[in-house]
């Protein structure tokens, strides 16, 4: 029997779905307004249902301050399409550590999720933290456990200990150390109870850092 391992997390279990959107023709003001009062930072931009591009509340600041010369200030009235910023497109099917590696490539503080040229969501990167935060901390009880393991063969048999003291698996991260060292490899499993999955570790060589 395998120890069941829980389903890694995708963009569209973390995006939001309830947004607010314009159309291309919405002058600017109207856009900023919207913002404003809805409390959003990001505003999609769709057209007929299909995403066109994507405005934020900081990028629109400069050309509705107070302050901003008669010649900036004279585009409130410009359709919102004209003043669409770069952000990279992600898939609902896209992992949240590909997402967030291209949004901090990108600079950017979210991402549209598009799927066949449709929005379908948008991601932040708030609910990226969220998303981890809840992966890390699974509502099933659960006990955490960190091991150095030396090499990839000696992380199969950790797995294949799992399986053979059926310790199921809630969570699993790997980090390469630095040194030739090998992964450090943090586990969520659940079971209160350790003392047989431990043992079984002992035989094998690997002595867990904790607990």
């Amino acid at each position: 029997m395998r120890a069941p391992l829980a389903r890694t997390p995708v963009l569209r279990d973390l995006m939001r779905t309830d947004l607010v959107v314009v159309g291309p023709q919405v002058p600017l003001g109207q856009a900023h307004r919207l913002l404003v009062q809805t409390g959003v930072r990001y505003l999609p931009v769709v057209d007929g249902g299909r995403y066109r591009g994507m405005v934020g509340e900081r990028y629109l600041r400069p050309f509705l301050a107070p302050w901003a010369p008669a010649s900036v200030q004279a585009q409130w009235e410009a359709p919102v399409a004209r003043f669409l910023q770069e952000f990279p497109k992600a898939h609902p099917e896209e992992s949240p550590e590909e997402a967030a590696f291209r949004m901090e490539a990108a600079r950017v503080g979210a991402l549209p999720v598009v799927e066949e040229e449709v929005l379908v969501g948008l991601v932040t990167a708030f609910d990226l933290l969220r998303g981890l935060l809840d992966h890390l901390r699974p509502g099933a009880p659960a006990s955490p456990l960190e091991v150095l393991v030396p090499d990839l063969p000696r992380l199969r048999a950790l797995l294949e200990a799992l399986e053979a003291t059926r310790t199921p698996l809630l969570g699993l991260h790997l980090f390469r150390e630095a040194g030739g060292l090998g992964f450090r490899t943090f586990l969520y499993v659940g079971a209160l109870d350790l003392r047989p999955l431990l043992a079984h570790l002992e035989a094998l060589g690997l002595r867990p850092i904790r607990p």
